[in-house]
C-alpha cells in the first residue's frame, strides 16, 4: 500500500541522503507539536480529525483502512487520500520547522512517520500515534473526547493504582494513557452502559474503539487523588457518555440504564 511517499530531487536527494546517515527516523517534542497544532497556518481541521479517530481506538492505533472510512473517504483504497493529507501536513511542518524526513532505501522520503509508528498486521497497515503527539493533543484538549467540566481535569496530578499491585504517580498524558489501557483491558471495548460494541456492528473499521468515562466529579477529590482505572474509569460509547454528562453530578452508570430501560418498555 502506498504511505504517502515522494522522491527527493537533484542535489536534494544527495543532501537527504548523507542526513539518512545521521537521522534514522522523523521526531518532534511534545512542545514543537503543541506549537504546531495551535498554528492553523500549518494544520487544518482534517488534520486534526485524523488525529482524534486514531486517539480514540485502544493503544491510540488503528488500520488506516479504519480512519480513511471512519473520515468518509471511500473507493477502493481509501487510505490513499489519508496518506496525502498527512504527507501535505509535514511538508507545511518542514517549512516552518527543521525536519528531518525518514527515508526509504529506494530513496522516498516517509512522511507519516513523523506523526506515527508504523507496522504491517497482514493485509493492514497499522497507525499509531506517537507519544509525543498523544501528550501533545491531551495538553491542547483536542484529543476529540468531550471534556466534561465534571469530569478529571488534565493539570490535576493523579496516582494510579494497578490493582493492589503498586501506585504510580504520573502527570495528565501517562494518567490518561495508563488508565484507559487498564480499563479497557478489565471491562473490554464496549459500551457500559447499553453494551454497546462497535467491532460487533462495524467489523474491523470499529475494532478497538471506545470513550473512557470518569465515575467521580472533580468536586470531590483534591489537588491529588488515587485513581484506580478499574473502580473509577468505565468504558462507554460517545453517545452514552455525553447522556451521562446532561446532567450535573452526572448520571450514574445505572440511572442512566433505567432511562433506555424505561424508554423501552
Amino acid at each position: 500500500m502506498s504511505d504517502g511517499s515522494s522522491k527527493p530531487q537533484g542535489k536534494t536527494k544527495i543532501f537527504a541522503l548523507l542526513m539518512a546517515l545521521k537521522f534514522n527516523e522523523s521526531t518532534l517534542t511534545r512542545d514543537q507539536f503543541i506549537e504546531i497544532l495551535q498554528d492553523n497556518e500549518i494544520v487544518k481541521q482534517e488534520d486534526i480529525a485524523v488525529f482524534q479517530v486514531i486517539y480514540a481506538f485502544e493503544g491510540h492505533k488503528a488500520y488506516a483502512s479504519q480512519v480513511a472510512r471512519i473520515l468518509g473517504k471511500k473507493g477502493k483504497n481509501p487510505h490513499s487520500s489519508i496518506n496525502l493529507q498527512i504527507g501535505r501536513l509535514a511538508k507545511r511542518i518542514a517549512r516552518k520547522h527543521d525536519i528531518n524526513f525518514t527515508i526509504r532505501s529506494n530513496q522516498t522520503y516517509k512522511y507519516w512517520d513523523l506523526f506515527f509508528n508504523g507496522w504491517d498486521e497482514g493485509r493492514f497497515w497499522v497507525w499509531q500515534l506517537k507519544d509525543e503527539l498523544v501528550e501533545a493533543l491531551t495538553e491542547t484538549e483536542l484529543t476529540g473526547e468531550i471534556l466534561h467540566s465534571e469530569e478529571l481535569r488534565a493539570e490535576l496530578l493523579y496516582k494510579i493504582t494497578e490493582g493492589a499491585k503498586k501506585v504510580i504517580t504520573v502527570n495528565a498524558y501517562e494518567r490518561n494513557s495508563q488508565a484507559r489501557r487498564i480499563c479497557i483491558e478489565h471491562y473490554g471495548a464496549f459500551c457500559t452502559v447499553c453494551d454497546f460494541n462497535f467491532e460487533k456492528t462495524y467489523g474491523e473499521l470499529g475494532k478497538g474503539f471506545i470513550h473512557v468515562h470518569h465515575l467521580i466529579p472533580v468536586s470531590y477529590i483534591g489537588k491529588s487523588y488515587e485513581l484506580d482505572p478499574v473502580e473509577d474509569l468505565r468504558p462507554v460509547c460517545p453517545n452514552c457518555h455525553a447522556m451521562l454528562h446532561t446532567q450535573n453530578p452526572p448520571l450514574t452508570i445505572e440511572e442512566l440504564q433505567s432511562v433506555i430501560s424505561a424508554n423501552f418498555s
